[in-house]
């Protein structure tokens, strides 16, 4: 059951089960969702270019493996905070959902707890390691390091946002996970 969504009591479902703070970030979500599809694309794309311009036309792409690397730590760290806000990450909700509801309720307050913190102390330190590497630049293409560390620090700081907001939905007695309409089940009585 949490292999895909999480269970649907946990879930808000309309408008009416958000909150503010899940409708003000709902444009950051937005903009975090398509810019994950972008870097995947080209993350993708990486391959075959260098293929193509190395067997067809003789001229490979140099630095084509540092892009690629470049892209695949955008790609994880863009799509963690939405990870996060639709309880799609890894945990064990079977367990969770054998126990009693009152320590249940413990538990997710307590994971939600964690989450912010070690996301927040991850987003400190790459913003620490961001500041001490300014001037550093990748080899081949020399892409400022900053750039790389941008992306960490974004996706970390987002991912404790999202974390704190679960919380604060967790102890109002709220839904704490939000999924898109493209996420939701749908609803076979609305194709009728």
């Amino acid at each position: 059951m949490t292999d895909t969504h999480p269970p649907s009591a946990l879930v808000a479902d309309d408008e009416a089960e958000t909150t503010l703070a899940d409708r003000i970030l709902a444009p950051v979500r937005w903009v975090f969702r398509r810019l994950a599809l972008v870097l995947l694309a080209v993350l993708v794309a990486m391959p075959a270019i260098q293929v193509v311009l190395r067997e067809i036309l003789r001229q490979p792409f140099v630095g084509a493996e540092e892009l690629a690397r470049f892209m695949l730590i955008c790609v994880v760290f863009v799509t963690l905070p939405t990870v996060v806000a639709s309880g799609a990450n890894v945990r064990m909700e079977e367990v969770l959902n054998a126990m009693p509801r009152m320590l249940k309720s413990s538990l997710r307050t307590i994971i939600a707890l964690t989450g912010t913190l070690a996301f927040g102390v991850a987003a400190i330190s790459v913003a620490v390691a961001t500041l001490r590497n300014l001037n550093n630049a990748t080899p081949t293409l020399q892409i400022p390091y900053w750039v790389f560390f941008s992306a960490a620090f974004l996706g970390l700081a987002l991912s404790a946002l999202e974390c704190a907001i679960q919380l604060a939905k967790g102890l109002m007695g709220r839904p704490i996970y939000v999924l898109t309409a493209e996420e939701r089940e749908p609803d076979p009585l609305e194709e009728l």
